[in-house]
């Protein structure tokens, strides 16, 4: 459950430790780089959200009058640009009783302002990718949600919204009505949550029951049109933050009437903590706002040169030590606590003895040799 401490009450409490000493920079930073340290040590349960359902596309032919060759040439696409936006129909299959007539699934929607235009009442939304509704059909039921992940930076009000479908004209384009009115450009914020992919798999929807496969998280994969794969075949997916994409191994295989989705779990990125926020709970249960409190008095030590502050120091003569001492040492004995208690309530990521006793944990490899 979140805390019921906000930023404010670990102010008032650090400031009372430092008898009121002014500080050269507003509180709320110091409250907001100490919780962004404590956010990146350890992807914490309260930290982790959903990937929303993504849909995977493979074309029989891609984008250009006339096709160029390369992706455009073959449709197929192995990089997936997560823009912070999308659209999702209901899950439909066989449709009419037609085999292979499914449908449905999370469209990415463009970043703004091309995502979303809205004129009066009716909103058009533009997929960055082509999604797999009936164009200019009559698909039951005739609604879809939007979501944004980051509705907060994009300044829009469309998360959440529901729109009621009265025409597509192309595989990119969805006409509607929405149940709010934002009445400007607006899409993805470009800057989607992702700090780190966690756990991410392929899955096949339109199977009964559906198919889920979990892939590796490799960096710097190249480059791969001219091979494709299936849900059984894919074996990784990598993440490239510069650029708010994922890529896989190869570009997948997607037939007529398949639903092909990319999912997973991710650490999201910590919420600014602004002068604006300082009364909003802290995310984090209760049991852990001492952490952030030693944390906070640490970084007001420092920036008011008292050496209480300490140090940490780093040998490297043949193994890496740390040392930690002061109240750096503190915050870091009681943040390692307070991660060892999060890691053990996950449970074991292995069973031995299929596994080697000692085999490190999927979150956080040697937890337990720190």
């Amino acid at each position: 459950m979140p805390s019921t401490y906000a930023p404010q009450d670990a102010i008032n409490l650090v400031t009372a430790f430092a008898h009121g000493a002014p500080l050269a920079i507003p509180t709320p930073v110091i409250v907001d780089q100490v919780n962004s340290f404590m956010w990146r040590y350890y992807p914490w349960g309260w930290s982790i959200r959903s990937l929303n359902q993504t849909n995977l596309v493979q074309l029989t032919t891609g984008p250009g009058t006339p096709p160029t060759g390369g992706s455009q040439f073959t449709g197929n696409q192995q990089d997936y640009t997560i823009t912070g936006a999308w659209a999702n129909y209901p899950i439909s299959l066989l449709v009419g009783g037609t085999t292979n007539n499914n449908y449905g699934g999370g469209f990415v929607v463009k970043a703004s302002p091309n995502g979303f235009s809205e004129v009066a009442s009716t909103i058009t939304i533009n997929t960055l990718y082509a999604h797999n509704l009936p164009v200019l059909g009559a698909i039951p039921p005739a609604t879809l949600t939007l979501v944004s992940d980051n509705d907060a930076k994009d300044g829009t009000t469309y998360n959440g919204a529901t729109v009621t479908i009265t025409s597509i004209p192309n595989n990119t384009t969805i006409i509607g009505t929405a149940s709010v009115s934002a009445q400007a450009p607006s899409g993805g914020s470009g800057a989607p949550t992702i700090l780190r992919p966690l756990k991410m798999r392929i899955a096949r929807l339109d199977t009964n029951p559906p198919e889920y496969r979990e892939l590796s998280a490799l960096g710097n994969l190249a480059p791969e049109l001219s091979r494709t794969a299936g849900v059984e075949t894919m074996q990784a997916v990598g993440w490239f933050a510069s650029q708010s994409f994922f890529r896989f191994d190869y570009a997948p295989q997607v037939a007529a009437g398949q639903i092909i989705q990319l999912l997973g779990e991710y650490q999201a990125r910590p919420t600014k903590i602004t002068p604006l926020t300082v009364n909003t709970p802290f995310p984090f249960p209760d049991d852990y706002f001492s952490v952030l409190e030693a944390g906070l008095l640490w970084r007001v030590y420092q920036l008011l040169d008292d050496p209480r502050a300490g140090v940490a120091q780093l040998s490297e003569n043949g193994n890496s030590i740390k040392q930690y001492t002061g109240q750096m040492g503190t915050f870091m004995y009681d943040l390692r606590e307070m991660a060892r208690t999060e890691d053990l309530a996950a449970g074991d990521e292995f069973r031995f003895p299929a596994d080697s006793l000692g085999q490190g944990r999927s979150y956080w490899p040697g937890l337990y040799g720190l």
